[in-house]
C-alpha cells in the first residue's frame, strides 16, 4: 500500500467513525476512533519497512588520488660574487715587451722608426681584424690616430702590434699613449689598471738634450742562450749572447769563461733600436777529469761605453 492511499484509508475510517458516533453512546466512539488510528498507523509502519534497503553492503571507500610527482628543475647556475677570480673580463690585456724602440731610444730627428709592442689577450674574448688600436694621449709623432689591429688572437694568445711613426724634427723627449678598441667602442689598455701601451722617444744625434731624463745611444741589455749537448767524453755548451741598443751604434765587447779563456774585441753594428745576437760558439768540458762545480760566461761592453753586465752559469754537466 502506497502512502497516499494510506492517507485515504485513515480519512475515511474517521469518517466512518463519526457516522457511527451519532448512533452509539460516547465511550464507544472514542474507543472505536482510537482503535482505526492505531490500525491505520500501523499499516504505515508496515508500508515505510517495506522500503527500507534491506542491503547491508557498505559503499566503497573513494580510492585516493595520487598526486602528481611535481617537476623537478635544476638550480640556475650562481654567479660568482663582485671581485672573485672566476670572473674574467671580455676585454682584458697584458703587457709582454716592447719588441722594438724601448722606452728612451734615441732617434734622429725626422726619422721614420716602427714601434712594435708585444702583447697578450688574457680577457675571455678572442680579438680579430674588427678591432683598432687607437691613440689616446701625448704626441702623435707623425703617425695616423687609429690603425687597423695586426691579426687574430685567442685568449692567451701573444700578438704584436706594430705602427710606423716619425719622429719630430726638434730635440727633446717624445711620449706617446695608445689603447686596444673592441668593436662596440670599448677601449681597453693593459694590466690591473688599464694602462696605455706607450712610445716613449728622445730626439738627437746620440746625445740627449736633457741628460738628466735619458742615455745617450748605448747597450741597455745583455742576455745568454745556453744549449748543453753530451757525448762520450765531454760536455759542450753552445753560447748564445743577446745585445740590446736603444738606437743606431757600433758596439765592441768582451766575452769571458770562468776558466780564464776570453774572446776580445768581439764588433757588432745597430741600424736602429734592436736586439742582435751573436754565437759564441761552443765551450767543451771533459766530463771524468773536470770539477761538476758550476762555470759562467759573462759580457763586458767596452763601446760606445764599458760595462760588465751579469754572468750566466753553466750548471748541467754530463756524467754528474
Amino acid at each position: 500500500m502506497t502512502v497516499k492511499h494510506a492517507y485515504g484509508k485513515l480519512i475515511s475510517l474517521v469518517l466512518a467513525a463519526l457516522l457511527l458516533g451519532s448512533c452509539a453512546p460516547a465511550a464507544s466512539n472514542a474507543s472505536l476512533i482510537a482503535t482505526s488510528v492505531a490500525q491505520t498507523v500501523e499499516a504505515q509502519e508496515t508500508e515505510r519497512a517495506a522500503f527500507t534497503p534491506t542491503s547491508t553492503q557498505r559503499p566503497q571507500t573513494p580510492t585516493a588520488i595520487k598526486s602528481p610527482t611535481p617537476l623537478t628543475t635544476k638550480a640556475p647556475p650562481t654567479a660568482p660574487a663582485p671581485g672573485s677570480s672566476n670572473i674574467v673580463a671580455c676585454y682584458s690585456a697584458q703587457f709582454v715587451e716592447d719588441v722594438s724602440i724601448p722606452d728612451g731610444t734615441i732617434v734622429a730627428p725626422g726619422a721614420s722608426f716602427w714601434k712594435t709592442w708585444s702583447v697578450k689577450n688574457t680577457g675571455s674574448c678572442s680579438w680579430d681584424s674588427s678591432f683598432k688600436f687607437v691613440f689616446m694621449d701625448g704626441d702623435i709623432m707623425g703617425g695616423a690616430y687609429v690603425y687597423n689591429f695586426p691579426g687574430f688572437a685567442a685568449p692567451d694568445d701573444i700578438v704584436e702590434i706594430p705602427i710606423q711613426l716619425y719622429a719630430p724634427t726638434t730635440t727633446g723627449s717624445y711620449s706617446g699613449y695608445w689603447k686596444i678598441q673592441a668593436p662596440d667602442k670599448t677601449l681597453f689598455g693593459v694590466g690591473q689598471y688599464d694602462q696605455s701601451l706607450s712610445v716613449k722617444i728622445v730626439v738627437g744625434s746620440g746625445t740627449p738634450a736633457n741628460s738628466k731624463t735619458a742615455t745617450a745611444y748605448g747597450i741597455t741589455a745583455v742576455s745568454y742562450t745556453v744549449e748543453p749537448r753530451c757525448t762520450a767524453a765531454n760536455t759542450f755548451w753552445q753560447i748564445y749572447v743577446h745585445l740590446t741598443s736603444n738606437g743606431p751604434l757600433n758596439s765592441t765587447f768582451t766575452i769571458l769563461q770562468s776558466d780564464g779563456v776570453q774572446q776580445k774585441n768581439i764588433k757588432l753594428n745597430f741600424s736602429t733600436a734592436q736586439t742582435k745576437t751573436f754565437d759564441y760558439g761552443e765551450w767543451s768540458q771533459r766530463t771524468i777529469t773536470s770539477s761538476p762545480n758550476p762555470r759562467w760566461v759573462q759580457a763586458i761592453t767596452t763601446a760606445p761605453t764599458y760595462q760588465e753586465w751579469p754572468q750566466s752559469e753553466l750548471f748541467y754537466l754530463c756524467g754528474y
